[in-house]
């Protein structure tokens, strides 16, 4: 407990002006925590998200990684994890880091998770095939991610679902989450490229 202290407590006076800097504060957050045995999903995945945009594909899979891990740990419906999971193990696989894909490998078959080559098309093995379920989303968040799809702004969702545009952002945020991805962009690439919803909205 003392050492993990420590290292927080000379973590806190790492500058954090560059983004990646800020990207790895989130990891080492993160590690300490479960090295504390406390799960935090959210700051896995703010860790992957944040190395995503710093152009850095390893930590993005390590991270990414660590997100579906925590989020299994949390006993969370182990579709959310299925799409960082996948994403981990597309990205290790193709930068040749063969440990961590054989990492997200043993996570996956211990969650009954299948893998995929395309991180959008991460299932869980059992009867259950049907993409939407599979991707865990809620009939609200189907709802958002069609809009979404059809090239929506988060107030335009808002004013389609009667909800408040701050509601629509935090549905946004989840489904980013659920599906591995980190922009609207790969969101709505994502539902197309499974076909997940046959009448699109105009």
């Amino acid at each position: 407990a003392r050492t993990l202290a420590a290292v927080r407590a000379e973590a806190k006076r790492l500058p954090t002006i560059v983004p990646v800097w800020q990207a790895y504060g989130l990891l080492l957050d993160a590690e300490l925590a479960r090295a504390e045995g406390r799960t935090n999903p959210d700051l896995w995945g703010r860790a992957a998200v944040a190395f995503e945009q710093a152009g850095r594909p390893y930590e993005t899979a390590l991270a990414q990684c660590g997100w579906a891990a925590a989020l299994l740990d949390a006993h969370a419906d182990r579709s959310a994890a299925a799409g960082p999971l996948a994403r981990a193990h597309a990205l290790a696989a193709g930068l040749g880091a063969r440990p961590l894909a054989e990492e997200t490998e043993q996570l996956a078959a211990r969650a009954r998770i299948a893998l995929d080559a395309d991180p959008g098309r991460a299932a869980l093995t059992g009867p259950d095939t049907d993409p939407v379920r599979a991707l865990g989303l809620t009939p609200r968040e189907q709802d958002v991610l069609r809009l979404v799809a059809a090239g929506h702004t988060n107030r335009r969702i808002a004013e389609e679902l009667y909800i408040s545009p701050k509601t629509a952002s935090v549905h946004v945020s989840n489904i980013l989450g659920k599906l591995g991805v980190s922009g609207r962009t790969e969101a709505a690439a994502t539902a197309h490229r499974l076909r997940l919803f046959s009448d699109p909205a105009a």
